[in-house]
């Protein structure tokens, strides 16, 4: 397991290296890119500023200040030459691409006066008339100490936005031939698409930083959870692979076991060893075919496969059947078992009592397992509660064995994993009973957990959400046998003496096998090869079999195509000829298809004696 995380943790060192390489290399070229954008801006702004300047600076010596001086009062406006150098002005501002050009001179006492520009709109334009103090607006306080010291001057970006209507100006003094300030010339251009440009690229930069550090963080944490899960994966093919090594020990030591006494028994002379090749034969069949079970029920949950089928079913009977197998093992071991069933928990049930039944099993017999000689084992259910039928059940089986330590009880209820590695060498077993179990429970709406303390046993606990049937209300007072029929009927000679069956299954060894189960049933027996073999007997007999059993996948017709071509038949006298599917196909989609093609019940394979013959009482009792 070390060895596997190390490779996986390598791997991803030199993955997460070249992560971090690269993002250094993104946040460069991110500073990079941002520093030229920036160098861009500025030296956009100080273009159009070095242009504003150089405007303001022809504009200062283009209307002499004879002219300028022209113009102090409202009066001053009638001469001719306002409008003379109002045409100037608009003119000048057409050929130096500004979008004004005025004048104004300071008057003292913190006052300006304006004295004429080229706008021809009489909202906006200056005339003489316009004087305001200095303290109104900030951009001519700040400008006017610097144009009356002889300087120039130009706004920054934005700051004319909020008085002047996103301008951007320059002003420069104007003066006199001896050298005096007379006035200050300005031009002014709208700075609204260079404020929107240097918003706009502080939102691009903002924006830029912000996406490369989310583009690094998610890379970085998904690089990481990639990592964690690359591990978990390597850790869960580690865990598969040694549990298919397990598995590969629990099914080859069964089959050595049904080899080697198969041997034996053949070379037996007395009936005695014989008998025991055969005991031991079965044991090991009857173990094989739980883990091949076992196995197929993980491949149904791993395919999302596994379904409930409820029926109605006797509770404490089924309960009955599960302690008559496992207290045989028990007393085995000299273990106490006690059972306890509450008052409360109704006597019939509605739900899958197979399922449920896999459960109970799969908690005692490990409790037995696990339990040492002379434990002890306790079994309880009760009700929790009950609303419209639907009630809850609390089933806890607790024992007096090895005991789970607190940091390995979350694995026992894991895929592929045991508590400890050691578990299935030393007490057998698949290790998938829990899983299996665990996925039953919650499919009826329940959950299961674990309360251990190590070296002193064991508590599995489940609740469960099941109806309660409508015999409790029909049969309320029945008194409860606790034989059931398929043991009442197969041990009986003769029973089905005169019924016909049709055997239809392409090979021989099933054949053999099935017609010596049901050799001493008295039932007159024909064999049919193919679908299409059995279809042509059904057709020239159409009365003269009561049941079918139904091979599936055999060659020329299989047993699908043979049932719907036979249900297609035209309708017998004695009603509908009961068909069963005898199949190794047993998941419920394979199930599904018996029925839908109209097949009446399903056989899996291996066939299993008790089955049979309940199969054939279900069916043929209405000929009894």
């Amino acid at each position: 397991m070390k060895t596997n995380n190390n490779k996986a943790k390598s791997k991803f060192s030199f993955v997460y290296a070249l992560f971090f390489l690269s993002s250094t290399a993104m946040f460069i070229v991110a500073a990079i890119f941002t520093f030229l954008i920036s160098d861009m801006e500025s030296k956009t702004i100080a273009s159009i500023q070095n242009h504003l300047l150089v405007a303001a600076q022809r504009a200062s010596v283009f209307i002499p200040v004879e002219e300028l001086d022209l113009f102090h009062t409202v009066e001053d406006m009638e001469r001719p030459e306002w409008d003379d150098v109002r045409v100037r002005l608009q003119t000048f501002a057409e050929e130096s691409h500004v979008l004004y050009v005025y004048y104004w001179r300071y008057i003292g006492d913190g006052l300006i006066q304006y004295i004429i520009d080229n706008d021809d709109d009489p909202e906006y334009m200056v005339t003489p008339e316009l004087i305001f103090a200095l303290e109104d607006d900030p951009f001519t306080e700040d400008a006017v100490p610097r144009i009356m010291a002889g300087e120039s001057w130009v706004a920054d970006l934005g700051v004319y936005t909020e008085s002047w209507d996103s301008l951007i100006s320059a002003v420069v003094p104007v003066f006199n031939d001896d050298g005096t300030i007379y006035c200050a010339a300005g031009v002014d251009l709208s700075d609204e698409v260079l404020v929107n440009m240097h918003n706009n690229i502080r939102i691009v930069r903002y924006a830029l930083i912000i996406s490369l550090v989310i583009s690094v963080l998610s890379g970085f944490f998904g690089i990481r959870s990639y990592n964690k899960k690359a591990i978990q994966s390597a850790n869960a093919s580690f865990s598969k692979s040694h549990f298919l090594s397990s598995m590969s020990h629990e099914m080859r030591t069964p089959l050595n076991a049904i080899i080697g006494m198969t041997t034996i028994g053949k070379r037996a002379e007395d009936t005695d060893r014989k008998n025991r090749a055969f005991g031991k034969i079965e044991d090991a069949s009857s173990h094989l075919l739980a883990v091949i079970n076992n196995i197929l029920d993980m491949a149904k949950i791993e395919a999302d496969k596994l379904e409930l089928s409820p029926v109605d079913f006797d509770f404490e009977k089924m309960l009955q059947k599960i302690i008559t197998v496992v207290s045989f093992r028990s007393v085995e071991k000299q273990q106490k078992l006690t059972v306890n069933i509450d008052s409360s928990v109704p006597t019939y049930l509605y739900g899958d009592d197979h399922r449920l039944s896999q459960v109970i099993t799969n908690l005692l017999t490990n409790a037995v397992k696990f339990t040492p000689e002379g434990g002890a084992i306790s079994f309880s259910a009760s009700l929790v509660g009950e609303v419209n039928n639907d009630c809850e059940l609390h089933i806890e089986v607790a024992d007096t064995g090895i005991g789970i330590a607190p940091e390995q009880q979350h694995k026992v209820f894991n895929m592929f994993e045991q508590a400890e590695s050691g578990t299935t060498r030393k007490y057998g077993g698949t290790g998938l009973g829990l899983v299996i179990s665990k996925q039953i429970v919650e499919l009826m709406g329940g959950k299961i957990w674990i309360e251990s303390v190590l070296g002193q046993g064991s508590r599995f606990v489940f609740n469960i959400k099941i109806r309660q049937s409508e015999k409790n209300h029909e049969i309320a007072n029945e008194h409860h046998d606790t034989t059931t029929h398929t043991e009442n009927i197969g041990h009986k000679s003769n029973k089905f003496a005169d019924f016909n069956l049709l055997i239809v299954e392409d090979i021989e060894i099933n054949r053999e096998i099935l017609i010596a189960l049901l050799e001493d049933t008295g039932l007159i027996i024909d064999i049919a090869t193919n679908g299409e073999e059995a279809l042509n007997m059904i057709k020239t007999s159409p009365d003269k079999y009561d049941i079918i059993f139904m091979d599936v996948q055999m060659p020329v017709m299989d047993g699908l195509e043979a049932t719907r071509r036979i249900r297609a038949l035209p309708d017998r006298d004695r009603g509908r000829l009961p068909i069963i599917a005898m199949t190794a196909n047993v998941f419920r989609d394979d199930i599904e298809d018996c029925y839908n093609a109209g097949m009446d019940d399903h056989l899996g394979k291996p066939l299993e004696i008790e089955r049979i013959f309940e199969v054939l009482h279900n069916y043929l009792e209405a000929r009894f």
